[in-house]
């Protein structure tokens, strides 16, 4: 019997210590995993999200004070969608997530999060300030104004085709870093927000003031009115229905200037 119950001793160490190192390796390839991510593929620049996701970030933002950006990376981490966080409760989990992900890959971790906070951290409200207003994921859809192309940004329609009428706010704070005419955006405004987002609000029909590059917004800042300006000379208006094309960019290693998906970005900030 003595050897009967060290042997039985022996299996629930060993069981014990495979389940323990079972658990390492799975936390180590997740934060492993996290420089395989390469914001310049078109796979990251989608933020093929979900109202499932969505929906996890935004209720984690009300027991945990971990910013959105973080929240993300443990969120779309290998065990982000398939399990719970570790620890007996929500909080907990997701800052033992982040401890382990610094222990064993501390850059790829802030790096992500980086990436993933400069576009979600300092989402205040959303762009239009009307109700009524529809979009749709036409990310990378094809326009052929000044060649061929491919959309780079998501187009909010208003519910009446009229210009001067529905307000744009800045969905940020920041400062204003791009103002004025371009063919491509009419009149646009770019601002770029404290987590390094820079968020491009164009076809105006015109400003609720004169913004100057360097100023600094809030979010909520009436930055205008939505419009059908641009594709042509400055004043160019009626070329298209009116609406508003907001596009958002990231600086990358390897980009000054990386557009990413904005609509997904919008579901989110619909429920801010």
């Amino acid at each position: 019997m003595r050897q009967l119950g060290s042997y039985l001793a022996l299996l629930f160490f060993l069981a014990v210590v495979n389940v323990y190192f079972s658990d390492v390796l799975f936390q180590q390839g997740v934060a492993w995993q996290l420089s395989d991510v390469r914001p310049e593929n078109g796979s990251f620049r989608q933020l093929s999200l979900s109202d499932t996701l969505l929906s996890e970030l935004t209720a984690a933002q009300r027991y945990t004070e971990l910013p959105p950006g973080e929240l993300m990376t443990i969120l779309t981490s290998g065990a982000g969608r398939s399990a719970q966080p570790p620890g007996q409760g929500r909080t907990e989990g997701f800052v033992k997530w982040k401890l382990l992900m610094l222990r064993y890959n501390q850059q790829g971790y802030d790096r992500l999060s980086a990436l993933y906070g400069a576009i979600l951290n300092d989402i205040e409200c959303f762009p239009v300030a009307s109700d009524g207003i529809v979009y749709e994921n036409s990310w990378m859809f094809e326009r052929n104004y000044g060649g061929k192309r491919g959309h780079e940004g998501t187009d909010l329609m208003p519910p009446q085709n009229l210009r001067g009428y529905y307000p744009v706010v800045s969905m940020t704070d920041g400062i204003v870093e791009k103002v004025g005419w371009l063919p491509l955006g009419g009149y646009r405004i770019g601002i770029r927000s404290p987590s390094g987002g820079y968020f491009y609000y164009a076809h105006l029909d015109s400003y609720s003031r004169n913004f100057h590059v360097g100023e600094t917004v809030t979010a909520g800042t009436l930055l205008g009115r939505m419009g059908d300006s641009g594709y042509g000379p400055e004043g160019t208006r009626g070329k298209f229905d009116v609406h508003l094309h907001l596009g958002i960019y990231i600086r990358t290693e390897a980009k000054a200037e990386l557009s990413v998906n904005p609509y997904w970005v919008l579901r989110y900030a619909a429920n801010v």
